[in-house]
Order: C-alpha cells, then structure tokens, then sequence
C-alpha cells in the first residue's frame, strides 16, 4: 500500500478547502485504528474524513465498522470537536501535515493530522497550546498536553521557489542515487521522484554529485512544472494506475513512469484516494486470506493423500495375509512336510550347512517339497517360501496350521485398524468441505457506500423526464394500489401497457407535460411490462387520475393491484421495449429511455429483450460504466440487476 506524499496532501487539501462552514458531527475510530471525522455541509449533506495513521487522508464515500468502544483519544475528540464548524485547512508548504481550523462556542482548536512516521493526530487550542495527542512522542519531538506544538523543521521548502536551493540540495546529497535524493532530500517520495527523473530524462540511478549544470537545469524546470501543478491545481486529472488488473498506485494526473499502465480517472483526487485505499485494504486482506487458504487446503489435502495412502497400504496388507493364509491351507501338506523334515534334522543335530546342502539336491532332484522353499534363516529360525510368485515367512518351530492361523489373525488386527483410519480420512474430508463452503473470505470492514437521504421514491421504480419531472412506477401490485389510490393526485398522469402484467406508473405533475415527456414515461412503461419478456411492441396509455376506478361492473371482480380505466385515453402506438442504463453526473446508476439516459449520463448501455439472465448483464454493464467511472466498480450488483427488466442482451455499448 502507497502512501500519500506531501505533493499528493497538497492536491486533497486544496479539494478539501470546500469544506469551510461544514459542521463536525461525531469522531470514530475503527478496529484497525482508522479515524473517521463525519461531517455535515449544508450544500453536500453527510461527509466523511478518513484519516489511515501514517498513510492517508481523503474524503470517503464508504461508511466502516466502528470500534464498539471508542477509544480515550477518540471520546476526548468528541467532547472537544462535536458540533465545531470548520474555518479553514491547511498544509504546513509541502510538509505531510494537515491543520483542521474549527470554531465551537466562541473558542478556536486546532486538529494537526501528521502522516509522517507513524503518524500522529494532536488536538490544540488557538495558541496551538496542546490539549492532547494520541502519541505524545515521536521521535526527538514531545507533544505533552499544556505544552506549545511545534512544527518539525521544514526540510525542503526554499526548494520549491529557488533554484539555486534545489541545486544545493541535490549536489550535496548524501544519497547514492539521483531518485533516492529526489525522493528523501526532496520529499518527494518514491512516485514523484521517479516521474522527475522520467520526465527530465536524466539517469535516476546516477550519483547526484556527478550531475552537469544543464542536467540539474532540467530537473529543476520539470520540478518546478510538478509544483505547480499541484500547488495551483493545474492540469489535474486524478487516476488510480492498475497493473496486471492490481491496483499498483494513486496520482493526481496521469504519470509518464506508469506508462503502460492502466489508468482508471476519477473526478476529483479524493475520490481516486478513496477507491485506491479502500480497495487495496481489500485487496491485500484477500490476497492473505487467499494464501492463508490455500496454505490451509494444502496441508488438509497433503494429510488427506498421506491417509488415504496408509489406508491403502493397510488394506494391501490386510489382502496379502489372506491371500498367504489360503496359498498355505492350498498346500498345506508340503508346507507341513517342509517344517517337519528341518524340525527332525535338528533333533537328529544336523548342521545348518548340512540341511541348506540336503535343500538344494532335492531341488535339483525336482523335489516339489524343496521347491517352494525360496532361503532358511537360521539367525532368527525362520524360513522363506516362495509359492506363485507369492513371498512369505514361516516360524521353523511351527506347523503349517499355526503359521496360517497367524496370518489370518494379522489380517483381522489389521482390520480393527481400518476404522480407525476411515474415521480420520472421513474426519480430514469434511474439514475440506468446510473450508471450501466457507470459502474465501470477503473483507467486510468497509461495510456500504454512504447511503444518501432517501427520497420516497426510491422504492420504487423512477425516471426523472426531460423536463425534470418525475415518473414513478410499480414494481408490483401492492405498489401499484399504493401509487394509484394514494399517491397519485389531480394534477398527474397515470400511464399502463395495454398487456396483461403492466405496472402502473405516475407521472407528477403531467398533466400538461410535453409531449417528448409523457413519450420517455410511455416507453419506460412499455419495458417494464411483459412485452419485455414476451418480446412484443405494446401500446400504452395515458388518463388522468379521476378516470381510474376499483369499482367494477356488475359480476365482475378487479383484482389486487388493477384498475377499471373509463374514458378516453392518450394512446402511444407500437411501443418497442427498450431500456439504457447508464451512471449520472449526481453518481447514481439510473435507467430509461435512450434518449433520455444519453443527455444525463457520459457512459451507458442500451438493453432489448434476450435470453442472457439478469446477473451476467448486470455484471457485463458494471464493466461498461466503470470504463470511465471506477466508483460502479464498487457497487453491488444487484442493484444494478434491479433496474434489468429481465432477460435481455445489450446492443449498444457508449
């Protein structure tokens, strides 16, 4: 994860500057020690400033888990800052300090964000007299309450206006590289640095005391292009830069160094701040969850193979010993005459030597006896047969009876044992099934988009017409008898398909709407009807409230969600159901006519009916529109698959 640079503050401070009047509502912290400074602005509503220690600062459209204890440092922000109105924020020249004025009953503190370091967030009054800190040492600097905060010393700012500065700085370095000088002696950090020395043309990994005059000339002439573009918010176009489909980084313009890269813009850098922050906690939360998974599946399939092969071995022994148990009562008789014979040749003290001799004649003399005798190990008084290419061992003292019962009796301990082995690969499998219905896991800190105020309307299906009217329609019948008995007024038209599973739609205000306005409410009632799904242009009509009825005729029955129409009607021939849906300028994914979605929306899809389901739309459209607007990226699916009338397959793509 990237951090923010002094050059990057300097972008989301000047974007920030809009914030003045705005009301501090509440400080939270989250579980990871994040600070989220909520925010209320009479011209944008709710706001939320997320501050990561050490990291980043930035405007986040994203709400997150709170800690369910707020932290002292957090409960004494509150009592301080809750209710405040911001006057001002600032940032110390290029330092990677952030200073929030607020105003609270008369009195003046001061909110110091420190991203250096660890970073650090200190609370003073108006004399910068320090209330308190979250760290009250960093490094040589102390920051106890009652005492003055002092700034850390500039390091770099006199190279901002004077070359000759700049120069000196990168002369003297005792840095072994051009880029490692830019990046510390500079503050530049790593990104910038490296656009410098891209942008100049100069060998970033040359020692900066060797530079030539017209080499440190070029840097300082793209230097100070670089400065001004971020200290007067020029020619700022904010992106993220993805690389191999990852996020890789964040920039406030497009950056020569990424080139090749994918670039993803935003409208302002606090937004390209958000998505980049947000999603690569995600990220690198996945991608440790994904190895920690696979680490996990490996050893549970690495167990699983070991026991299944002990399983098998088992069963392979279990299978030997009977099959040597019945090879021994097959030819019990030489087996018995074998044993025998040694058993005599002892009692009567014949010499080993003696009787492996007497062995091997009989072999020789084809003595079916001495043939299946394969050696004679007299050092642990046994002995090795070898019948059908099938190996087994015999104790000297026995009888063939004896040595077949042993390995009939080794055959069943070993199958006492079997169970015991199924049970643990029985046990081992299901630890598997678990852990791949658990699957991996999502990171759930960042929990919703900040929801905006909702509007009554939102429930149900709208479109706001050319002319800024609204049209609103029903999702189902119990919308539809809420919208027609109960919302509908004078003043409206009610619109309906002349098809059996219409919705009933309202358009407020319409009675004297444009004819190119009840045309959109018309075709945005044709799409949501079952001409969709049945493929079929359709007619729709317009009637004014007092021509909708519930009472039917005599014997006849209006069912839950239709209406009696009486009266003449506004008809509006040969509807084909059609449907775009695209992302607005207000950030909102909406849907409508095509004419109607290309004047409000930069990017958008155009629907017609077809047999793709919903979901594989919804996704294939969330690609479309992030293109030019990475926030879809971010939203769930289904609420674009709620604006999808059915099946369907896209034949315009913009």
């Amino acid at each position: 994860m990237k951090d923010q640079s002094g050059f990057d503050l300097k972008v989301i401070i000047h974007e920030l500057s809009g914030l003045v009047g705005a009301r501090i509502n509440k400080f939270y912290n989250t579980e990871d020690g994040e600070l989220l400074i909520k925010l209320y602005d009479s011209k944008n509503g709710k706001i939320i400033i997320r501050v990561l220690k050490g990291s980043c600062m930035h405007l986040t459209q994203f709400d997150r888990e709170n800690s369910e204890m707020p932290s002292n440092f957090t409960m004494l922000m509150r009592k301080y800052m809750n209710e405040a109105v911001i006057t001002s924020i600032e940032q110390p020249s290029f330092e990677r300090i952030a200073i929030i004025k607020a105003r609270k009953m008369g009195a003046i503190y001061n909110i110091i964000i420190e991203l250096f370091n660890k970073g650090n967030i200190v609370v003073c009054n108006e004399k910068m007299i320090i209330i308190n800190a979250l760290r009250t040492s960093v490094n040589d600097r102390l920051m106890k309450p009652n005492e003055e905060y002092a700034l850390p010393k500039p390091r770099f700012q006199d190279a901002f206006l004077d070359p000759l500065e700049f120069k000196r700085i990168i002369k003297t370095s005792k840095q072994e590289s051009l880029v490692k000088s830019a990046a510390m002696d500079l503050g530049l950090g790593g990104k910038y640095a490296e656009e410098l020395c891209r942008l100049s043309n100069a060998d970033k990994m040359k020692n900066p005391g060797f530079l030539s005059q017209d080499e440190l000339d070029k840097l300082y002439k793209v230097f100070f292009t670089l400065y001004n573009s971020v200290s007067h918010y020029q020619n700022i176009k904010p992106c993220i830069i993805k690389k191999e489909n990852k996020l890789a980084d964040f920039a406030p313009f497009p950056l020569k160094s990424y080139e090749g890269a994918d670039f993803v813009f935003f409208k302002t850098f606090n937004e390209a701040c958000d998505y980049y922050y947000s999603n690569i906690q995600k990220q690198d939360y996945e991608d440790e969850n994904k190895k920690e998974f696979e680490n996990k599946m490996n050893r549970l399939t690495k167990r699983l193979s070991i026991q299944e092969e002990g399983f098998k071995e088992i069963e392979r022994k279990i299978e030997e010993c009977n099959k040597v148990g019945e090879l021994i009562y097959a030819n019990y008789d030489l087996i018995d005459t074998v044993l025998s014979k040694i058993k005599n040749a002892n009692k009567n003290n014949i010499s080993w030597p003696e009787i492996k001799k007497m062995v091997n004649h009989d072999k020789e003399t084809g003595s079916p006896e001495a043939n299946i005798i394969k050696s004679i190990n007299e050092n642990d008084n046994t002995i090795t047969f070898e019948i059908n290419d099938q190996v087994f061992f015999a104790d000297l003292n026995s009888e063939a009876k004896q040595v077949a019962a042993d390995y009939f009796d080794k055959a069943k301990k070993m199958r006492g044992k079997t169970l015991g082995s199924e049970n643990s690969i029985n046990e081992t499998r299901k630890e598997i099934e678990e852990l791949n219905n658990e699957g991996l896991k999502k990171d759930t800190r960042v929990v919703e988009r900040v929801k905006e105020n909702e509007e009554w309307f939102n429930k149900y299906s709208y479109i706001k017409t050319s002319s800024g009217l609204l049209f609103v329609s029903g999702r189902d019948a119990t919308q539809n008898e809420v919208l027609v008995k109960k919302v509908g007024e004078d003043n409206d038209l009610i619109f309906h398909a002349e098809i059996q599973g219409s919705p009933f739609g309202i358009l407020k205000n319409g009675l004297h709407a444009p004819g190119e306005d009840k045309l959109e409410c018309a075709e945005f009632i044709a799409a949501h009807s079952n001409a969709w799904k049945m493929g079929l242009s359709v007619n729709v009509f317009a009637v004014k409230k007092d021509q909708v009825s519930k009472t039917a005729p005599s014997g006849e029955y209006v069912a839950h969600g239709a209406f009696v129409i009486k009266g003449e009607r506004e008809v509006f021939e040969n509807i084909t159901p059609k449907i775009c849906i695209g992302y607005n300028k207000e950030n909102k994914i909406i849907s409508g006519p095509k004419k109607l979605i290309s004047t409000q929306c930069e990017n958008y899809a155009e629907l017609v009916p077809g047999n793709i389901e919903s979901d594989k739309i919804a996704k294939r459209i969330q690609a479309i529109l992030g293109e030019k607007n990475a926030n879809v990226l971010s939203v769930k699916l289904e609420i674009i698959q709620r604006l999808i009338p059915g099946g369907s397959r896209i034949i315009q793509e913009n």
